[in-house]
């Protein structure tokens, strides 16, 4: 009889706190959302909040979020943006340092997320909303080839300092010139014509100390030094000559079918993708990775990022419910069972937790290449047409096709056309 009114009193804690509330919840679809679902009853046993979870392909989001979430209409109460699309619904978005205290769980303290990674969430100066998943360059490298005692005497003897996973970019240079002596290619870079370019143009420029653009009272400016950005495109070009067959046109496919076949020794890779060199089914480097933040070029390392983010609509009615929600997808507790379930976490104390770490051991790089996060240019609404300059330049540039000097001179020439069109 006790027990059953202990569970009375705290359903009834829950209605007083929020009511007989119902959130609607928008978000894409894949392995990281459905841990949500799998635990959806927890958070609605410990709130009392029912939760109308919409999940969708993510390429349908921006179609579907911009006819539900307009100035005066919200059809859902907290919606998932993609970290590209914030300058589109940013206006429309609570800022964090607005939102409602957690009644069950805590709101995230932006020390709790790397605040490179919270940055992710940025509009106009202010933080409209908190990330959901740690999306961020992770640098892998052959943990067994690094470790192998015959290679590390031959690295010594060749190079004066200790076989590693690369810590600067001049350092991979180094072992991909080493290891291609033992038949293994150093480095696998992307250069399929796709966003994937765009990312390693902006990790590069970042390395070699030179951000393409940056915002300057609401506006982006152009700020690309083109002698760094020249060094960074014909180091990229050097370490093209260690890269394995095909490197003129290698996409994620490519590049993941290369390392798992164990051809090459050390390159980046997004987080989602990390898991299919882990499986056993799929890989023959199970076990034999290390992972890192990128290594750091002249200036900086540099780990592009790509983020979601969750919003609360200004026209939602149910702010408090949503952001409750919210709470409790990035809670330390919640979270450990979602990234049991495939959830990938945030939070900085998740990533390194050892439990987690033995099943998952790429959060420890994520965690690390989490401090050091760069944004692409993405806070314009035109950013797509951005990411078109820059890419195609970029790889001309750097397969050959258009002299570097020429091809840094047309990316400044035709992003400066698109501001002068659209912010001018």
């Amino acid at each position: 009889m006790k027990k059953l009114l202990v569970v009375l009193f705290l359903a009834l804690l829950c209605l007083t706190a929020f009511g007989a509330t119902n959130i609607k919840v928008l978000a894409w679809d894949d392995a990281h959302t459905q841990a949500w679902v799998a635990n959806l009853k927890d958070f609605e046993k410990a709130t009392g909040i029912k939760v109308d979870l919409e999940l969708i392909p993510s390429g349908s989001m921006l179609q579907k979020t911009s006819l539900n979430v307009t100035e005066n209409k919200a059809n859902y109460d907290l919606v998932a943006i993609d970290e590209g699309n914030v300058a589109k619904f940013g206006d429309l978005l609570v800022p964090y340092s607005k939102w409602p205290e957690g009644k069950t769980f805590k709101k995230i303290s932006t020390t709790e997320i790397p605040q490179a990674i919270f940055e992710a969430a940025l509009w106009k100066g202010e933080i409209q909303g908190i990330p959901i998943n740690g999306n961020v360059y992770v640098w892998i490298t052959r943990k067994d080839l690094v470790e192998d005692p015959q290679f590390k005497k031959e690295f010594m003897e060749m190079f004066g300092y200790e076989l590693r996973a690369p810590e600067t970019l001049d350092q991979l240079a180094n072992m991909a010139e080493f290891f291609k002596t033992k038949g293994i290619y150093g480095w696998a870079p992307f250069t399929k014509n796709t966003e994937g370019a765009t990312c390693e143009a902006i990790m590069f420029f970042e390395a070699f100390g030179t951000h393409f653009m940056q915002d300057v009272a609401g506006k982006y400016v152009i700020t690309l030094d083109k002698e760094k950005a020249l060094e960074a495109i014909l180091f990229y070009k050097r370490l093209m000559q260690y890269a394995p067959p095909g490197a003129n046109d290698m996409g994620h496919a490519e590049r993941i079918a290369a390392f798992s076949d164990g051809k090459v020794f050390s390159m980046f890779q997004w987080p989602g993708i990390i898991p299919s060199h882990e499986n056993e089914d799929e890989s023959l480097v199970v076990g034999k990775i290390e992972y890192t933040a990128p290594p750091a070029g002249p200036s900086a390392r540099a780990a592009v990022r790509g983020c979601w983010i969750l919003g609360i609509p200004k026209a939602s009615t149910n702010a408090a419910a949503a952001a409750e929600f919210a709470y409790w997808l990035n809670s330390y507790d919640a979270g450990i069972k979602l990234a049991e379930d495939g959830m990938t976490p945030v939070r900085t104390d998740l990533l390194t937790n050892p439990v987690l770490l033995e099943t998952n051991p790429w959060y420890e790089g994520m965690a690390e290449s989490g401090l050091f996060a760069v944004s692409r240019p993405n806070r314009a609404v035109f950013y797509p047409e951005i990411s078109e300059q820059i890419k195609v330049n970029w790889l001309a540039a750097v397969l050959g096709t258009v002299d570097p000097v020429t091809a840094i001179n047309n990316m400044v020439d035709q992003v400066q056309a698109l501001l002068d069109k659209y912010e001018n």
